[in-house]
């Protein structure tokens, strides 16, 4: 089961347009059930979209502000969404607040 782990900083009012671009995950080879954990730092008001091809699986939606690595199962976002071979994995972050936040992120890929 590959797992895309990665912790990125978002400056004030950005938007980083895919967290985990330049995964060799990013566009799987086969098809797989995403499980995507998502924490952020206590300082800052982070938004998160996914989508994989041209389906939204979770729009502009508040994250947890542990500000620690996600704990599974306890900062699960989304459990079971398909992630089709070839269709580009993307984890968008909008950062709402007034200061640069960094933002956590473990995404599970189980073959389907």
């Amino acid at each position: 089961m590959p797992r895309i782990q990665t912790v990125t900083s978002v400056a004030a009012g950005a938007v980083n347009s895919n967290l985990i671009a330049g995964s060799a995950f990013e566009l799987p080879d086969r098809n797989y059930w995403g499980r995507l954990a998502l924490t952020a730092e206590a300082a800052g008001e982070s938004r998160i979209t996914v989508q994989v091809g041209a389906r939204v699986h979770l729009e502009e939606s508040s994250v947890s502000r542990a500000n620690r690595i996600p704990i599974l199962p306890d900062d699960i976002l989304l459990d079971r969404f398909p992630c089709p071979a070839n269709k580009r994995i993307v984890v968008k972050a909008r950062n709402t607040g007034a200061g640069a936040n960094t933002v956590f992120l473990t995404l599970d890929l189980t073959p389907a």
